[in-house]
């Protein structure tokens, strides 16, 4: 149960926390911040905006801060803002500030942190912090009367000094605990920068080494390895220690009766240990793009176990002539499948020697028809698999068209697999000819227990030296039928080009106006509400509540979302010490 402190506190605390993800998606300065230095280097996690003004102000002047700046907004935000009244009331109430003034007390770096500790009843330590600027006299108002709140519902309060600041220390009224212990909730304030943690020893520790210390989470290898592959143009950052995480976790289930060690020797058997760090940045307003992110995954080294099967050489991913000017969304990606076929044999074989041989035995035909991983399916097919889809109209929920196509070295090779496929499953598709090409229509049958109903049939065919799988037969026709420019020839997948790399692992672009068309019309029809309302049903998250937050009637109309949508994608760029994801959508000259 939530303690009278927790439920005191927390309005502050969503607060900054909900800033810190609106205006934290990730960030990277030119040189090791005072966050990171001053963290200790047994942070495992880490989110900061090196400034939470100018990152407001980037976002009023990105398209969606437009959007939300249009007069034709005006009617939903207004209907927004008095839904949320009464619980803004009763926060002005108790703290001071309402839901909009707490949100903009934060003006300069702002950062929240996990910490270890040496305890597995509670592993963990968060320190948040953000600096207030001119607004320090109200967040220094808000946190004592959030103190004062907490004590008339039952908290603790006790005050001490460290390095002559004051400590404010709030605990749990109840009895404790041994089994559930519930840490304490401590903060200070120096300058106009105040924190928050739920250890007082970490935040001393954080004080005493406000000027930097040598072993800092700034000097850790991947958070240095991080820095400097995001990018220094970045308003937020955002970093995950693998390595730590693991071995936190291990600890964790070791105090809770697992075995730490082989846990970590099971992850280092799957090769999962290569991965050392994940983190990212995010930005608005650079350059051509109206936002950018960046996520990055490190693992230096060669890779091992199963991440062996992952190799994806940079390469030239532009769209196939086959591919439609109409489409939508557009992703390929590149994928050594003869490397991943050995890595797959040489994984099998630490089960049992010469696995996948018993398999194809196993699976071979009453004829005597055989069946070969490798010279089947990993010789004849590409290192290249792409995924294109658009809406039919009018849009509906009902509307996208998906089409798979995986690139084929050796076209009439894989069609004898797919013969001998379908006579080794006792499969019989119905087979049509369309402009010169066979296509396989197979019967989907109804899974069990299955949350999401395919629609079939599922149509197969091999040409253009690809095998093309769709569950949109009309789609799949359209591509063989050719004919009229393709998407790489449109002016504005040429725009976009002009910012990707000539090679990449990853390549994914999208012309975002009719998905959110698609999104905007299931607001209008109800469809969304219907859909959150029954996301709780099928065992999902409770967003029942969201549902009523948004009034269709009070929706302008889709041509003012239009206006402030533009292209966009990203790629991917594997190296030899992990891989960098880059995302961008490009500005509008007027939007």
């Amino acid at each position: 149960m939530r303690t009278a402190l927790l439920a005191a506190a927390r309005p502050a605390l969503v607060g900054w926390l909900g800033l810190a993800v609106v205006c934290l998606t990730p960030t990277v300065s030119r040189a090791a911040g005072p966050a990171e230095k001053a963290l200790p280097g047994t942070t495992f996690a880490l989110i900061k905006a090196d400034s939470v003004a100018k990152l407001r102000a980037a976002f009023e002047k990105s398209q969606y801060g437009q959007l939300l700046a249009d007069p034709a907004m005006k009617p939903l935000k207004d209907d927004i803002a008095r839904k949320l009244e009464e619980t803004s009331r009763k926060l002005k109430e108790k703290i001071g500030v309402t839901l909009a003034e707490l949100a903009d007390l934060p003006q300069g770096p702002a950062w929240l942190a996990l910490v270890s500790r040496d305890d597995p009843k509670l592993p963990f330590a968060i320190l948040l912090s953000a600096d207030a600027g001119t607004n320090e006299k109200a967040m220094a108002d808000v946190l004592e009367r959030t103190t004062q709140q907490a004590e008339k519902d039952g908290a603790k309060v006790t005050t001490e000094t460290f390095q002559g600041l004051k400590l404010t220390i709030l605990r749990s009224g109840k009895e404790p605990d041994k089994d559930k212990p519930q840490p304490p909730l401590v903060w200070t304030q120096k300058g106009s920068a105040f924190t928050i943690a739920t250890d007082i020893e970490a935040l001393k520790d954080l004080l005493a080494h406000t000027d930097g210390r040598e072993e800092s989470l700034a000097t850790n290898a991947s958070f240095q390895a991080l820095t400097k592959r995001v990018g220094a143009e970045a308003q937020v950052l955002w970093f995950l220690d693998v390595t730590q995480i693991i071995k936190l976790a291990a600890q964790v289930g070791a105090a809770q009766g697992g075995n730490a060690e082989q846990v970590i020797a099971q992850l280092q058997f799957l090769g999962l240990d290569s991965l050392k760090g994940i983190g990212g940045s995010f930005a608005f307003g650079v350059g051509d793009f109206d936002q950018v992110s960046k996520t990055y995954l490190y693992a230096p080294g060669p890779a091992q176990g199963l991440l062996k099967i992952f190799a994806m050489p940079l390469v030239n991913l532009k769209p196939q002539p086959w591919v439609p000017a109409s489409t939508a969304s557009y992703q390929s990606f590149s994928w050594d499948l003869d490397n991943a076929y050995n890595a797959i044999e040489e994984f099998a074989n630490n089960f049992q020697q010469g696995l996948l041989a018993n398999i194809e035995k196993q699976i071979a035909g009453p004829n005597g028809a055989e069946i070969s991983f490798q010279k089947d399916f990993f010789g004849p097919i590409g290192d290249r698999i792409t995924i294109i889809s658009d809406f039919k109209k009018p849009i509906t929920e009902k509307s996208q068209r998906v089409l798979f196509a995986i690139a084929l070295e050796d076209a009439k090779a894989f069609q004898n697999t797919l013969n001998k496929v379908i006579d080794l499953a006792k499969a019989s598709p119905k087979k049509r000819e369309f402009q010169g090409t066979t296509i396989y229509d197979f019967e989907v049958p109804n899974l069990p227990n299955a949350n999401v109903a395919l629609e079939g049939p599922l149509s197969v065919a091999i040409a253009k030296d690809h095998l093309f799988i769709t569950t949109e037969p009309t789609l799949l026709e359209q591509v063989l039928r050719g004919g009229g420019a393709g998407l790489a020839e449109t002016p504005e997948y040429q725009a976009f080009a002009k910012h990707i790399p000539a090679a990449s692992s990853t390549l994914n672009y999208n012309k975002p106006e009719e998905a959110a068309r698609l999104t905007y019309d299931m607001i209008k029809s109800g469809q969304l509400k219907k859909a959150l309302e029954g996301a709780k049903a099928a065992n999902g998250p409770d967003l029942s509540r969201l549902s009523g937050l948004i009034d269709p009637e009070k929706l302008p109309e889709f041509s003012v979302f239009a206006k402030y949508l533009s292209q966009g994608g990203g790629y991917g760029l594997m190296g030899e010490d992990g891989m960098l994801f880059t995302r961008f959508s490009l500005k509008k000259a007027n939007p």
